[in-house]
């Protein structure tokens, strides 16, 4: 939760510094060949034009596929934000859901993702981005919990990605 604002629904914002532009950061997060390295070949595509679907990659092996996401704002090398996809079968059982209300009230769920791209305002800093997942029902909500771990994880893969680092699976 930020400081000093009141807020009736839980978020989760994780800020990164990136030794990159603002340009190719915001490439990043629309690409689907890079995203698939961050990400770990799953993943979102688009054409990125606010009101266009986001297609989903669930399964790396799988195609993309419509899940209910849509683009709500794009502007080049700023913000990036759009619907997050609601609980998925296979979420079922990574959650274990004791009861199926429970699953059913979780599956109505809808939240969204925003990426905020700003300079770091010391150029040796990089670039900011910030990361805002808001929207969930409650703060026990099963995709937030969800969310928090994996973002961190993408993010600092991202990260790597842009800075040129190594990845743990590359031989040394």
């Amino acid at each position: 939760m930020r400081e000093g604002i009141v807020m009736d629904k839980p978020e989760f914002v994780y800020s990164i510094y990136i030794q990159t532009s603002a340009e190719k950061l915001y490439h990043a997060l629309t690409d689907p060949e890079l995203i698939k390295i961050y990400m770990g070949g799953y993943g979102p595509d688009s054409t990125w034009e606010p009101g266009t679907p986001v297609r989903w990659k669930m399964d790396p092996d799988g195609e993309f596929e419509e899940v209910g996401q849509r683009v709500l704002e794009a502007e080049p090398g700023k913000r990036l934000s759009y619907t997050w996809h609601t609980l998925q079968p296979m979420h079922r059982q990574m959650f274990d859901f004791a009861s199926d209300e429970e699953w059913e009230r979780a599956v109505r769920e809808r939240s969204k993702v925003a990426f905020d791209i700003e300079p770091a305002g010391e150029p040796e800093l990089g670039i900011k981005l910030t990361l805002t997942h808001d929207g969930f029902d409650s703060p026990d909500s099963r995709m937030l919990e969800g969310v928090s771990g994996g973002w961190v994880a993408i993010l600092s893969t991202l990260k790597t990605l842009l800075e040129g680092g190594k990845f743990l699976d590359e031989p040394a």
